[in-house]
C-alpha cells in the first residue's frame, strides 16, 4: 500500500496546503500571465510558496500545474511545454528541505482538452512527465468530460493513488449539484459517492464551489460519507470574493474557517486543506484544530487497544 492510502486510511487526519494562484499572485504574477510557467521562469518564487505552506504545517503539498496541460498552454504558445513544466513543478514540491510531505500532482479539470478520447497512450505520457508522486488529484471536476478523462487517466496506474474532487453549486431549484447551469447533466453528491470505487478511485472530495459555504461543504461530506467508505477530503474556498480596485478579496477570515473545522471533521474528513483564497495563514490557524482532533483520536484509539 503506497504512504498516502496508509495515511488517509489510517485514522489521522492529514492537513494539505492552500491556494497556489492566490499566492503568486501575492507573489507578483501579473494578469493573464501563466501560472504554471512560472515553474519555469520564477522557480525561487514557487518554491517559496511551497515553502511557506510547510512552514504553516502542511503534509501535503499539490504541484503548481491546475492549467497544465496543451491546449490551455497553447493559448499561452507553450502547447509543447507541459512535459518539462510538470517535471519542474514536481522537483520544486518535493526538494525542499525539512519537514516530511506527500506530493500530489494537480490535474485541472480540463486535464483531457487536446487529447482525443481514444488517445490513451496520450494520458500516460502526460502523467510520466510528472515523474515519482505520492498520488494524482483532478480537482474542480464537475461534468462528463472529466469523468472521460478520469477513466483514461486511471487506466494503468494502479499502484498511484488517484484523488477525485468535485465542485458543486446550486441548480435552478436549490439542489447541491455538479454542472450547475448545464440542467441535464447536473448530479448530486451521491451519484459520485455511489461509483467511485467503481471508477477505482482512492479518494473522493469535493473544493471551490461558488456561493458555497461550510455548512454545504459539511452537506456534501455528509452525503458522500452515507454511501462510501472511501478516504473524503475537502479544499473550501475562502468564500465567494468581490473585485477590489485590482485584486479579489475574499470574506471569509482564517480564524472563521478554522473555527468551522470540527463539524468537516466529525463528518467524516480524512484530508482538509483551502482552495482559492486561502493562504499559509489559514493552513497555520487550521494546524492547531487538526492537531487536537488527531490527538484526541489518537488516545482513544490508544486506549481502546491497551483494553
Amino acid at each position: 500500500m503506497s504512504r498516502l492510502l496508509e495515511a488517509l486510511r489510517s485514522g489521522r487526519v492529514l492537513l494539505m496546503d492552500g491556494g497556489m494562484g492566490t499566492e503568486l499572485q501575492r507573489a507578483g504574477i501579473k494578469n493573464g500571465e501563466c501560472h504554471e510557467l512560472w515553474n519555469l521562469t520564477q522557480p525561487a518564487k514557487v518554491r517559496g510558496v511551497h515553502q511557506a505552506y510547510l512552514d504553516a504545517g502542511a503534509e501535503c503539498l499539490l504541484t503548481n500545474t491546475f492549467q497544465s496541460n496543451q491546449q490551455v498552454l497553447a493559448r499561452h504558445g507553450l502547447p509543447d511545454k507541459w512535459a518539462e513544466i510538470n517535471h519542474a513543478a514536481v522537483i520544486h514540491a518535493a526538494g525542499i528541505p525539512g519537514r516530511e510531505r506527500m506530493i500530489l500532482a494537480d490535474l485541472g479539470p480540463d486535464i483531457g482538452m487536446g487529447i482525443p478520447p481514444e488517445s490513451r497512450q496520450s494520458y500516460q505520457h502526460f502523467l510520466e512527465s510528472f515523474g515519482a508522486v505520492d498520488g494524482f488529484l483532478l480537482e474542480t471536476a464537475c461534468g462528463r468530460d472529466d469523468l472521460i478523462s478520469l477513466f483514461f487517466l486511471r487506466e494503468g496506474k494502479e499502484r498511484v493513488p488517484f484523488l477525485f474532487s468535485l465542485t458543486y453549486g446550486r441548480n435552478t431549484i436549490g439542489e447541491l449539484t455538479t454542472c450547475v447551469g448545464r440542467f441535464a447533466e447536473n448530479k448530486p453528491p451521491e451519484f459520485y459517492a455511489e461509483r467511485a470505487r467503481s471508477w477505482e478511485v482512492d479518494a473522493l472530495g469535493v473544493n471551490c464551489g461558488r456561493n458555497l459555504g461550510m455548512a454545504e461543504l459539511c452537506e456534501i461530506v455528509r452525503r458522500y460519507r452515507q454511501c462510501t467508505d472511501l478516504p473524503l477530503f475537502v479544499r473550501p474556498n475562502a468564500g465567494t470574493p468581490k473585485r477590489v480596485d485590482d485584486r479579489w478579496v475574499y470574506p471569509h477570515t482564517p480564524q472563521e474557517m478554522a473555527g468551522c473545522l470540527p463539524e468537516l471533521l466529525e463528518a467524516g474528513v480524512s484530508m482538509i486543506g483551502g482552495c482559492c483564497g486561502t493562504t499559509p495563514e489559514y493552513i497555520a490557524a487550521f494546524k492547531p484544530i487538526i492537531d487536537k482532533w488527531n490527538a484526541k483520536k489518537h488516545g482513544h484509539q490508544q486506549m481502546t487497544k491497551d483494553q
